[in-house]
């Protein structure tokens, strides 16, 4: 349990918040009880209709008028209005209209009732006024009480078809998603790249992977490492640009998809990757690891940072990009970690390899072989 009283899994906060949304959505809308609110000036008339309805089992609220709609509604929203046409200062028909302007009640059925506006005229006026049902025989119970039904069952369909698609979309969401970063994951990251560069779009492969992290998992623990890895997504999300990608993209390796972007700016965007990293506050350790493992403790994460463009000097396909940000990334290793290495056609020994600011790679990769080793996207 950290300093805040949370446990370490409470402190993902990405990450709950992920499991939490598909928990809440994962039940359908309970069929509760249904409360319908009856607007008729007619005491009589107005006393029948909740006796009738209530004895439906229907909770119900009741108003003289209109004057006091608004505030009602928000209070207690309703399930179905029984609005009568024929009200003093403000009829029916405006009420109607009202309450379909209002966010609160725009898909709540409203059914319209007169004895006296028996005309077609009146009616089309109701039904386009925004009104769900008409009806101009409200003395007939029975009838009312199933157009009540067919309303109430009509908006349960309508609340089932929102949960089935909030729950496809949150699904969804989950299964693009890193669980444990709130990141983007491989496969979104996939799904990203192959069309963008189908349609020959400019763009970089960041390939940023954590230093000495096999370490700080067998020294300090997983628990610790999970710690690390929320804590390097969210450094990486605080520099993504909105219509870039940021995703876990495999253990304790991620990928930034920089859209619209060419090699002349890549180390810049990688340093500012690698700067970011390097300013994150480790958590603190518990006392008995401080004390037995002080000597293997480290001041700060780093990142080795590879990078790959498709244009301006850059290649082409997925397959082969990923491949050149992933030889570059073994550059970066190899040179030392905590760097940036870009992979450019900078022609050394008559082939193309990962350069650096020192330099440029030795033995360059070629990157048909390494793309086949691969054996595909990674």
């Amino acid at each position: 349990m950290g300093e805040s009283g949370e446990t370490p899994e409470e402190t993902n906060r990405p990450a709950v918040l992920l499991r939490r949304s598909v928990e809440i959505e994962s039940a359908p809308p309970a069929d509760r009880r249904r409360r319908i609110l009856i607007v008729d000036d007619d005491e009589g008339r107005r006393e029948l209709f909740a006796k009738v309805l209530g004895h439906e089992g229907y909770e119900i609220d009741v108003l003289p008028d209109g004057s006091a709609l608004v505030a009602q509604v928000r209070a207690r929203p309703p399930d179905l209005v029984l609005l009568d046409v024929m009200l003093p200062e403000v009829n029916g028909f405006e009420l109607c209209g009202d309450l379909r302007m209002m966010d609160d009640t725009r898909l709540t059925p409203i059914i319209l009732i007169t004895s006296a506006y028996q005309d077609e005229e009146s009616a089309v006026r109701g039904l386009l006024s925004g009104a769900d049902d008409y009806v101009v025989t409200p003395s007939r119970l029975g009838e009312l009480r199933a157009r009540v039904r067919v309303q109430l069952r009509n908006r349960r369909d309508r609340e089932m078809l929102q949960w089935a698609k909030a729950q496809r979309a949150t699904l969804k969401t989950a299964a693009m998603s890193d669980a444990l970063t709130g990141l983007a994951n491989r496969r979104a990251a996939d799904e990203m790249l192959e069309p963008a560069l189908e349609g020959g779009e400019a763009l970089l492969a960041v390939l940023i992977d954590i230093d000495h992290f096999k370490q700080i998992n067998d020294t300090f623990g997983h628990v610790m490492g999970d710690q690390i890895l929320t804590l390097v997504g969210r450094a990486i999300r605080s520099c993504t640009r909105s219509g870039d990608l940021a995703a876990r993209y495999g253990g304790e390796e991620f990928l930034v998809i920089v859209r619209g972007a060419s090699l002349d700016v890549a180390e810049r965007i990688g340093e500012r990757y690698r700067n970011a990293v390097r300013r994150i506050e480790l958590p603190a350790l518990p006392e008995n690891v401080r004390e037995v493992r002080a000597g293997a403790a480290r001041r700060s994460v780093t990142v080795s940072v590879g990078v790959a463009g498709t244009a301006g000097g850059g290649v082409a396909g997925q397959k082969v990009l990923l491949a050149a940000a992933d030889a570059a990334l073994y550059e970066a290793k190899l040179s030392g970690r905590d760097r940036v290495v870009v992979y450019s056609r900078a022609v050394v020994g008559g082939r193309e390899g990962p350069t650096r600011q020192s330099g440029t790679l030795a033995t360059p990769v070629h990157l048909d072989s390494l793309a086949d080793a691969l054996g595909g996207p990674r």
